[in-house]
C-alpha cells in the first residue's frame, strides 16, 4: 500500500489545467507495453510532462496510472530506485507509471529492466537530456526501451492552437507555455536558458567555468544556421579545442543547439569539415542571439531545419563553389534544400542544388520558399519549389 504522503503528492501532481494534444500521442500510444520501457526525451519545458499525462489519460478504463514528478523538493532527499518501488507499489502488470526527468534517479535503468522483466507495470519515463539514448542506457534495459523525442511546438501544431501564421511562428518559436503566453515571452525563454544551463549541464558535469559555457552558447545560438569551427569559436572564446568539444556536447544534450555537419560520401571528410549549428527553438535562438537585425531567412532555414529533425531526417548541409542550405537524408534516399523566405527565387538557389545534384549523382532537389508549389527541370534535374509554409504543415515524413 502506497503510504499516505505518497499519495498525496500524487494527487497534488494530477493534471488539471487545460491542455492541447501533440502530434506524436497516437505515435506513442501503441508502444507503450509491460514489455518495453516507453521514454519521451526533449528540450525542457517542450511539452514532455504534459504528453505523458496525457497519455496516462487514454489508459484504458479500469487501470491505474500514477505520474510522479522527480523534481518535487520533498523528494530532493529520497532520489533513489527504492523511490521508484514505493510509488510503484500496489501496481500490476496493466497499470502504467510515468517517472518525469528521470534522469535524477541513479540507476534508474536497472530498476526499469527489473520491472519490465517481471511484467511489475506498464512504465513511461521522461528526461531532458540526450544521455538517455547513451549506450549505457540501451545497454542496460538490454534493448527494451523505445524513445521518442518531444520538441517545442510543430508549425502545425502552433497553428491549429493560435490560428496565426507563419511569420507569427518565426517570432515565437514552438515553447508551449510561450505561445500560450507570448507576452511573457522573454522571461519565459531567459529561466528555460538558465535552467538548461545550470541543471542540465553546469550542475550535472560540474563545469567549472560556467561564464565560458555562457558565451559559447551565446556564440553557437547568435551564429545558428552558420558555419562554425572549432578553430573559429576558439579565436573569438579563447577556449581549447578539448573545451569546445566538451560543451558543444553538453550544449547538444540539453537540447539548446544541434549539429549538422558537411554532407559527404567520405565519412573522415564528413567529420573535418566545419559544421553548421542550430537551435532547437526559433524564439529561444532570437533570445540568446546577439545580432541586432531579424534575418527572416535565416529563421526559415532554421524552421526547415527543425522539422526535418522532428521528421527524423539525417540532416547535413553542403558547400562547394556554391552551397546547399540542408541535405535530407532517410536510409539511402538524399534530398538536397534550399530555403528563401522570398516569393521570387534568387538564382543562386537553383545554382547550388544543380551543383550538389551534379557532384552526388542526384537527379531531385527542392526549395523552399513564401511563392506558390510547382515543378520544373534544368540540367535533367528536377526542381521542386514548394510553398514553406504547405510544406511545414504536411503530415507524412517525406522531404520532398
Amino acid at each position: 500500500m502506497l503510504s499516505g504522503d505518497y499519495k498525496g503528492l500524487l494527487d497534488k501532481w494530477v493534471l488539471r489545467e487545460k491542455t492541447h494534444k501533440r502530434d506524436v500521442e497516437d505515435e506513442i500510444l501503441p508502444f507503450i507495453s509491460r514489455k518495453n520501457v516507453v521514454f519521451l526525451f526533449g528540450p525542457r519545458r517542450a511539452g514532455k510532462s504534459v504528453v505523458a499525462r496525457r497519455l496516462l489519460e487514454r489508459m484504458p478504463k479500469g487501470s491505474n496510472t500514477r505520474y510522479v514528478n522527480l523534481e518535487d523538493p520533498k523528494l530532493i532527499n529520497s532520489l533513489n530506485t527504492d523511490l521508484m518501488e514505493s510509488f510503484a507499489e500496489g501496481l500490476e502488470a496493466d497499470d502504467t507509471i510515468v517517472f518525469d526527468e528521470v534522469q535524477l534517479i541513479p540507476g534508474w535503468e536497472k530498476w526499469a529492466r527489473k520491472a519490465v522483466d517481471t511484467r511489475q507495470c506498464q512504465i513511461i519515463v521522461t528526461g531532458s537530456s540526450a544521455k538517455l539514448l547513451s549506450g549505457e542506457f540501451a545497454s542496460s534495459l538490454g534493448g527494451r526501451d523505445i524513445g521518442f523525442q518531444i520538441l517545442p511546438f510543430s508549425f502545425a501544431e502552433f497553428r491549429r492552437i493560435t490560428k496565426k501564421g507563419l511569420d507569427e511562428y518565426l517570432k515565437t518559436g514552438g515553447y508551449p507555455e510561450v505561445v500560450l503566453n507570448p507576452e511573457k515571452k522573454e522571461k519565459l525563454l531567459e529561466s528555460y536558458f538558465e535552467l538548461a544551463l545550470i541543471k542540465d549541464i553546469v550542475t550535472r558535469y560540474q563545469v567549472r567555468d560556467s561564464a565560458a559555457l555562457r558565451n559559447m552558447a551565446f556564440y553557437l545560438l547568435t551564429n545558428s544556421g552558420k558555419q562554425v569551427s572549432l578553430k573559429g569559436i576558439r579565436s573569438v572564446l579563447g577556449l581549447s579545442y578539448d573545451t569546445i568539444k566538451q560543451f558543444l556536447d553538453y550544449l547538444e544534450s540539453a537540447f539548446l543547439v544541434f549539429q549538422v555537419p558537411f554532407f559527404s560520401y567520405s565519412m573522415k571528410e564528413s567529420l573535418t569539415r566545419a559544421r553548421k549549428v542550430y537551435a532547437f527553438d526559433l524564439g529561444m535562438q532570437q533570445y540568446a542571439s546577439r545580432s541586432f537585425t531579424e534575418d527572416k531567412g535565416r529563421l526559415a532555414e532554421a524552421a526547415a531545419a527543425i522539422e526535418l529533425k522532428r521528421r527524423q531526417f539525417e540532416i547535413f548541409y553542403w558547400k562547394n563553389s556554391k552551397e546547399t542550405d540542408l541535405v535530407a537524408k532517410k536510409k539511402t534516399k538524399v534530398m538536397p534544400i534550399n530555403v528563401c523566405f522570398a516569393e521570387t527565387i534568387p538564382a543562386r538557389e537553383k545554382d547550388g542544388l544543380i551543383e550538389f545534384c551534379k557532384k552526388n549523382r542526384a537527379k531531385k532537389a527542392t526549395i523552399l520558399y513564401a511563392g506558390k508549389t510547382a515543378k520544373t527541370s534544368q540540367e535533367n534535374i528536377e526542381i521542386e519549389t514548394k510553398n514553406l509554409q504547405e510544406w511545414l504543415l504536411e503530415k507524412n515524413s517525406s522531404a520532398e
